[in-house]
C-alpha cells in the first residue's frame, strides 16, 4: 500500500502534463533551489483537498500555471487489492471538482475515501511541511489533545457529546426545579398544620437574636477597626523602615560609586605599573641583546681596532714624512733666501765694477772694432739665445709638470694602498661575520624547527583566544539583554495579578506562523517587542504610576482602546505584492487573538517580509515603493531608504553551558600559551641568535656596499694612475725632444762663443782681464743685467713655491691630525669593555624588581578594592531585596487594609439593610464615628449563644398559616406526576451521555496508550548513542476526561534532563516531532509519508538514525531533500530541474534498487 505516481497538469511550475514517479519504498525528490521540489508536496496536498493556506498562495487559483485555464492533480494510491485514483481540478474562477476512481464526487465523499485509507488532512499524519517541526514544537498541550482526537476519531463524537451533555443538564435542571417546587408545597402544607403555641416563643427568640446580632456586629466592627489601626501602625513602621533602607541604599550607591572611582584609579595605576614593567623588560631584553651582540662582536671590534691602529700608524708615518718635508722645505727656503742675499751683494759688486770699467778710454773704440769684426756673429748668438730661452722655459714647465705627476702618482699610489688595506679589512670583517653566522646557525640548527613550530602554535592560540574572547563578550552582552527581558517579563507578571486589563508583552501575544519569520519580525517590532498591551489608557496610567512608585524598569504600554485599526492605501500595494515572488505582508506571517488585531495593524500595517535582500532592493529601489521591507536574515530597509540590520533572535537556551564551555576553553588556551611561553623561554637563545644574525646581515650588507664603493674607488684610482703614467711618458718624450733641441742650440752657441772669444781676446787684449772682469763677455753680461734679473725672479718664484708647499703640508697635517683624533675616539669607543653594560644590566634588573614589586602592590590593592566592592555590592543587593520585601509587605498591608475597610463598609451596609442599630457619634454613618463604648461581653460567647438561638429557631420555627390547603394538595399531585416523568427522562439522558462519554474516552485512551508506548520506543531508537539514550513520554492533564485537558509531551535528550518540547534545540525538536509522527503511524498507518526538508536542522548522526529507522519500517517514505547522505540510501530518485526555455519544471526518475 502506497503512492505509485502523480499526474499533474498546469500545476504551479509544471506547464502541461507531467508524470512524477513511480515512487518506491524510499524515494528522494532532489533538485536545485527554485526548481519546483516543494511543488510536488503542494500537488499532493492540493489533490487531498487542502485550501490555499497550505499551498503557499493567496488563493486556490494561484496554483494554476501562468497562461493556463485550469490545473489538475491525480494521485495513484495502491491499496491491498487495487489501485485507487484520487483526482482534483480547479479552474480560473476558483471552482474545484473531485473524483475517486473516475467517479465525480463531492468534497465530503472525497474526504470519506481519504479517511478509509487513514489519510487525515486535519491531523496531517502523513506529511511534514517546511516549518512544521517548529510549529509542532510550539504546540500547546490542548493543541496536542486536538491532534489525538483527530487521530483516535474521538473528535467526531464531540458534537454528540456536547449535545447529550446539554440534554442531560437541561433534564436535571428541570427535574431539580420541580423537586424544589414540590418540596415547597410540602413545607407549606406542613406549616399549616403546626400549632400556634410556637409563635410566641419564636418571637422571643427573634428579639434576642436581634439583640445578639447587634452586639456581635458591634464586636465585629470593633475587631476590624482595631485590625485596621494595627495595619496602619504596621504600615507606618514599614514606611519608616523603607525610608531608612532607601537611605542606606542611596548611601551604598554613593559608596559603590566611590569604590568604582577608586577601582578605576587602582586599575589605571595597575595598568601604568604593568606598562612600566613591560617597558623595563623590553629595555632589559634589548640591553641583553646588545650585550650578547657585543660579546659576539669582540672579534670584529678587535679587527676594527687593528684596522684603526694600522691607519693611525700610517697617518703618523705620513705626518712624520710631511714634517721632514716641511723641515726640508724650510731649509731650502733658507738657502734660497741666502742665495737672494748673495745675488744682491753680487749686484753691488757688479755695479761698482761696471762703474770702474766704463772709465777706461780705449774700451769704447775696442767695442766698435769688435762690433765691426763680429757684428753678424753677435746677432746670430743673440738669435740663438732668443731661440733657446723659450725652450728652456718650456723645459722647466715640463720638469715641473713631471714632478707634479710624480707627486700625484705617489699620492694616488698611497691612497690606493690605503684603500686596498681597508678593502682587505672589510673582506676580513665580512668573512668573520659569515663565520660567526655559520657558527650561530649550527648552534640553533637543532632547535630552530621546534622554535618555529612553537611560534606557529602561539599564533594559532592567540587567534583562538581572540575568537573566544569575542564569543564570551557576545554571550555576556546577550545575557544582559536577556536579564533585562526577564525583569520586564517578571514586572508584567506582577502587573497582570494587580490589574485585570493587562494582557501581556507583544512578543508573547503575537507569534510567527513559522520559525523562519522570527528574525524578520524581531527587526520589524523593534523596541515594541517587549511593549505591554493593555485595554485602556486608564489601565496604562495605573501601571505607569505603579512602576514609577516601585522604581521598576522602563516600559512601554499599548492601550487597545486608543488604537486605530484602519488600513489605508494598501490596495495597490497588495496587488504589487501578489505580483512579486518571495515577498508577503508582515501581518500575514503572525498568528494572534482577534482582540489584538489593532496592535498587529499598528506595528505591521505597511511592513513587508522578503525572502532575500535582493527582493527587498527590487521593491524599495527598483519599483520605488515607499515600504519598510525586512529580509529573512534580518536586513531591514526602512521606508525605502536607510538600511539596518542586527535583528534580535532569541538567545539560545543553552548559552549558559556554552559560556561555561567557552570560559573553560579560554582557560585551556591560556594554559597552552603559558606552556608555549615557557618552552619559548627555554629556547630564547634562538630568538636572540636570530636577531643577532639579522643585525650581522644588516652590517654585512653595509660592509658589502662599502666594499663595492671601495672597489669603484680602486678602479678610479687605477685608471688615474694609468692616465698619469701615460702623461709622464708624454712629458718625458717632450722633455727628451727639448733636450735634443737645446743641445743643438748650445752646440751652435758654443761654436760662436769660441769664435767670439778668440776675437774678443785679440781685440780687448790689454783691457781684459782686469781686476773686475775676466773677459769682455763677463763685462757684457754684467752690463746687460739679464742674468741677475732672471736669477732674482727665479729665486723669488722658488721662495713662493716653497712657502705654498709648506702651507699645503701644514693643512694636510692638520686634516690628518683631525682624522687621528676621530680614530682615537672610535678606538676608545671600540675598546670599551662590557663591564659598563653589566653594571647597566644590574641597575636595570634592580629597577625591574622594584617595578614588579610596585605592580604586585598595585594588583593587591586593586584586588582588595575589588573584594570590598563585591562585599559592598552584596550588601547593596541585600538592601534592595529587603526594600522589595518591604514594598511587597506594604502592598499586602494596603490590600489587607482595603479589604478590611471594604468588609467594614459591607457590615455597615448590611446593618442598615437589616435595620441593626449601630451607635454613631454625631449621627453620621461612618467608620470613624462608631461608638464602641457599649462593647461588652465576650464575642465568642455571644456568637455561641447566637448559634444556639439559630439552631432553636431552625428546629422550632413556626410555619406560616396557609389560607387554602386544598389547592396546594391538587397542585402537589400534578407536580409530583410531572416530576416522576422528568426523572425518568433525566435518567435516560444521563445513561445516553455516559455511553457517549465512555465511547469517546475509550477511543482517546486507546490511541493515547498505543501512541505513548510507541513514542517512548521510537524516540529511544532515534536517539540512542554509544554512551546514552533518550526518553520520551506523554502525560494527560485530565485522567477522567482526557479530551478536556492538555497532553504534555516530555522528553529527555541523550545526556540531558527531562524538559518540555518547546525548550529543545532545532535538531532535538525534529527528532521529537518525527518520533511522535511515527508513533501515530503505529496506531493508524497512513499509505505513505511525505517529508519536506526535515533534515535541515539535523547533523549527520541524526540523519543516519532517521534513515535507518525508515528502512526498518513497513511504510513508504517520500523525502524532499538536498543531502547526498539521505538519497544514497533511497530506492529511487525523482530529479526536478527548471527548463529555462520552456519556463517549466521537468522531471527525471531513476530507480536505484533492481527489485523494483
Amino acid at each position: 500500500m502506497g503512492l505509485e505516481k502523480i499526474e499533474v497538469e498546469n500545476f504551479k511550475s509544471y506547464r502541461g502534463k507531467h508524470l512524477i514517479g513511480p515512487f518506491d519504498r524510499l524515494t528522494c525528490v532532489i533538485g536545485p533551489n527554485g526548481s519546483g521540489k516543494s511543488n510536488v508536496m503542494d500537488a499532493i496536498t492540493f489533490c487531498l483537498g487542502v485550501g490555499a493556506w497550505r499551498l503557499r498562495t493567496s488563493s486556490v487559483r494561484g496554483v494554476i500555471n501562468e497562461g493556463s485555464g485550469y490545473a489538475s492533480v491525480t494521485l495513484h494510491i495502491a491499496t491491498n487489492s487495487w489501485t485507487r485514483m484520487l483526482y482534483r481540478r480547479v479552474d480560473v474562477n476558483g471552482r474545484s471538482s473531485y473524483a475517486v476512481d473516475d467517479d465525480s464526487v463531492g468534497y465530503d465523499k472525497f474526504q470519506e475515501a481519504l479517511q478509509q485509507m487513514n489519510v487525515m488532512m486535519d491531523a496531517r499524519n502523513f506529511m511534514v511541511f517546511q516549518g512544521d517541526v517548529g510549529k509542532v514544537g510550539r504546540m500547546a498541550p490542548m493543541e496536542i489533545t486536538r491532534l489525538f482526537e483527530e487521530m483516535s476519531g474521538s473528535g467526531e463524537l464531540k458534537d454528540i457529546y456536547e449535545e447529550k451533555a446539554r440534554i442531560q443538564s437541561k433534564a436535571l435542571s428541570d427535574c431539580a426545579m420541580l423537586f424544589e417546587e414540590r418540596k415547597d408545597l410540602c413545607i407549606r402544607m406542613k406549616e399549616a398544620e403546626e400549632v400556634k403555641e410556637q409563635e410566641e416563643e419564636f418571637r422571643r427568640m427573634i428579639a434576642r437574636k436581634t439583640s445578639l446580632q447587634r452586639e456581635i456586629t458591634i464586636h465585629e466592627l470593633y475587631r476590624k477597626v482595631n485590625d485596621i489601626k494595627e495595619i496602619c501602625t504596621r504600615k507606618q513602621g514599614i514606611d519608616k523602615e523603607v525610608k531608612e533602607v532607601q537611605g542606606c541604599i542611596d548611601c551604598k550607591e554613593r559608596e559603590i560609586a566611590q569604590y568604582r572611582s577608586r577601582m578605576n584609579e587602582a586599575r589605571r595605576e595597575y595598568f601604568e605599573a604593568n606598562s612600566r614593567v613591560s617597558k623595563q623588560r623590553e629595555l632589559i631584553k634589548e640591553k641583553q641583546m646588545i650585550v650578547c651582540k657585543n660579546e659576539h662582536d669582540e672579534e670584529s671590534r678587535r679587527a676594527q681596532m687593528m684596522d684603526i691602529d694600522y691607519r693611525m700608524k700610517a697617518k703618523q708615518i705620513f705626518i712624520v714624512e710631511k714634517t721632514k718635508e716641511i723641515a726640508k722645505r724650510n731649509k731650502e727656503l733658507e738657502e734660497v733666501c741666502k742665495e737672494c742675499g748673495r745675488l744682491e751683494m753680487m749686484e753691488l759688486d757688479r755695479m761698482q765694477a761696471l762703474e770702474c770699467t766704463r772709465q777706461i778710454e780705449e774700451l769704447y773704440e775696442k767695442e766698435k772694432t769688435m762690433q765691426s769684426m763680429c757684428g753678424s756673429d753677435i746677432k746670430m748668438l743673440d738669435l740663438l739665445d732668443l731661440e733657446e730661452y723659450p725652450k728652456k722655459i718650456l723645459k722647466g714647465e715640463y720638469i715641473e709638470k713631471l714632478n707634479m705627476l710624480k707627486e700625484k702618482n705617489e699620492q694616488y699610489q698611497d691612497s690606493l694602498n690605503e684603500i686596498r688595506k681597508a678593502r682587505s679589512n672589510l673582506v676580513f670583517k665580512i668573512d668573520n661575520l659569515n663565520e660567526s653566522e655559520q657558527r650561530l646557525r649550527e648552534k640553533i640548527g637543532m632547535h630552530e624547527a621546534k622554535y618555529d613550530r612553537l611560534a606557529e602554535e602561539e599564533k594559532e592560540k592567540n587567534a583562538r583566544l581572540t575568537e573566544l574572547l569575542g564569543e564570551i563578550l557576545r554571550i555576556k552582552g546577550r545575557k544582559r539583554i536577556d536579564s533585562k527581558r526577564s525583569i520586564i517579563k517578571a514586572t508584567v507578571g506582577t502587573l497582570k495579578t494587580m490589574f485585570p486589563g493587562v494582557y501581556g508583552c507583544v512578543v508573547d501575544l503575537i507569534r510567527p506562523t513559522q520559525d523562519r519569520y522570527e528574525v524578520a519580525l524581531s527587526m520589524l517590532f523593534g523596541s515594541h517587542d517587549l511593549s505591554v498591551v493593555v485595554d485602556t489608557e486608564a489601565t496604562a496610567v495605573s501601571c505607569i504610576n505603579f512602576v514609577r512608585d516601585k522604581r521598576l524598569c522602563k516600559m512601554t504600554f499599548l492601550p487597545l482602546q486608543s488604537m486605530n485599526s484602519d488600513v489605508k492605501g494598501t490596495g495597490d500595494v497588495l496587488k504589487d505584492i501578489r505580483a512579486t515572488n518571495g515577498v508577503r505582508m508582515a501581518r500575514d506571517t503572525v498568528e494572534y487573538d482577534l482582540k489584538y488585531k489593532k496592535v498587529v495593524m499598528y506595528l505591521l500595517n505597511d511592513k513587508l517580509i522578503s525572502d532575500s535582500l535582493d527582493v527587498s532592493r527590487s521593491i524599495c529601489y527598483g519599483k520605488g515603493m515607499k515600504m519598510s521591507v525586512c529580509s529573512l536574515d534580518g536586513v531591514y530597509i526602512h521606508g525605502g531608504g536607510c538600511l539596518m540590520t542586527g535583528g534580535g533572535c532569541q538567545r539560545n537556551r543553552f548559552e549558559e553551558d556554552e559560556l561555561d564551555s567557552l570560559m573553560k576553553s579560554r582557560s585551556e588556551v591560556l594554559c597552552d600559551l603559558k606552556k608555549i611561553h615557557d618552552m619559548k623561554a627555554e629556547l630564547s637563545h634562538v630568538e636572540i641568535c636570530r636577531e643577532r644574525i639579522l643585525v650581522w646581515n644588516a652590517s654585512k650588507c653595509k660592509e658589502m656596499d662599502e666594499l663595492k664603493r671601495i672597489d669603484v674607488e680602486i678602479d678610479k684610482l687605477e685608471k688615474k694612475l694609468i692616465e698619469i703614467d701615460h702623461q709622464e711618458k708624454e712629458v718625458l718624450e717632450g722633455l727628451n725632444n727639448l733636450d735634443k733641441e737645446i743641445c743643438a742650440v748650445e752646440q751652435k752657441k758654443l761654436m760662436l762663443g769660441n769664435k767670439l772669444c778668440e776675437t774678443e781676446s785679440k781685440v780687448f787684449e790689454g783691457v781684459f782681464p782686469n781686476k773686475y772682469f775676466g773677459s769682455y763677455k763677463e763685462y757684457k753680461e754684467a752690463k746687460s743685467n739679464d742674468v741677475f734679473t732672471r736669477r732674482l725672479v727665479e729665486c723669488e718664484g722658488l721662495k713662493l713655491r716653497i712657502r705654498s708647499r709648506i702651507a699645503g703640508l701644514d693643512q694636510e697635517m692638520s686634516g690628518i691630525a683631525e682624522e687621528i683624533e676621530i680614530m682615537n675616539e672610535e678606538r676608545k669607543w671600540l675598546s670599551r669593555t662590557i663591564e659598563g653594560d653589566a653594571i647597566d644590566m644590574n641597575l636595570m634588573s634592580r629597577e625591574l624588581i622594584d617595578l614588579e614589586s610596585d605592580e604586585s602592590a598595585k594588583a593587591k590593592e586593586m584586588e582588595v578594592i575589588r573584594n570590598e566592592s563585591k562585599d559592598m555590592n552584596n550588601e547593596f543587593r541585600k538592601l534592595v531585596c529587603k526594600r522589595n520585601e518591604l514594598d511587597k509587605e506594604a502592598v499586602n498591608c494596603m490590600s489587607a487594609k482595603e479589604r478590611l475597610e471594604e468588609e467594614v463598609k459591607n457590615i455597615m451596609m448590611f446593618s442598615a439593610m437589616e435595620e441593626i442599630a449601630i451607635p454613631y457619634v454625631g449621627g453620621e454613618m461612618s467608620m470613624d464615628n462608631i461608638d464602641f463604648s457599649e462593647v461588652s461581653g465576650d464575642a465568642e460567647q455571644l456568637e455561641r449563644e447566637f448559634e444556639e438561638i439559630n439552631m432553636k429557631m431552625e428546629r422550632h420555627a413556626p410555619p406560616k398559616r396557609m389560607e387554602s390547603t386544598e389547592n396546594d394538595r391538587s397542585k402537589y399531585m400534578k407536580i409530583n406526576s410531572e416530576y416522576e416523568r422528568l426523572k425518568e427522562a433525566a435518567i435516560k439522558a444521563k445513561s445516553e451521555f455516559n455511553d457517549v462519554k465512555k465511547k469517546r474516552t475509550g477511543m482517546f485512551a486507546e490511541c493515547f496508550e498505543k501512541v505513548n508506548k510507541e513514542v517512548s520506543r521510537i524516540y529511544k531508537a532515534l536517539t540512542t548513542t554509544d554512551t546514552s539514550e533518550g526518553n520520551a513520554y506523554l502525560v494527560l492533564e485530565n485522567q477522567a476526561e482526557p479530551y478536556k485537558g492538555g497532553v504534555g509531551f516530555h522528553l529527555m535528550p541523550p545526556s540531558k534532563r527531562f524538559r518540555e518540547m518547546r525548550l529543545l534545540s532545532g535538531g532535538e525538536r525534529t527528532m521529537a516531532t518525527l518520533s511522535l509522527l511515527f508513533s501515530f503511524h503505529s496506531y493508524r498507518p497512513a499509505p505513505f509519508y511525505v517529508f519536506d526538508e526535515i533534515d535541515s536542522a539535523l547533523d549527520k548522526e541524526n540523519v543516519a538514525r532517521i534513515i535507518s529507522f525508515m528502512l526498518s519500517c513497513n511504510a513508504q517514505f517520500i523525502l524532499i531533500t538536498l543531502r547526498p547522505t539521505i538519497f544514497q540510501h533511497s530506492d529511487s530518485l525523482v530529479g526536478i530541474y527548471k527548463d529555462p526555455y520552456a519556463h517549466s519544471s521537468r522531471i527525471l526518475t531513476y530507480r536505484l534498487n533492481s527489485e523494483y
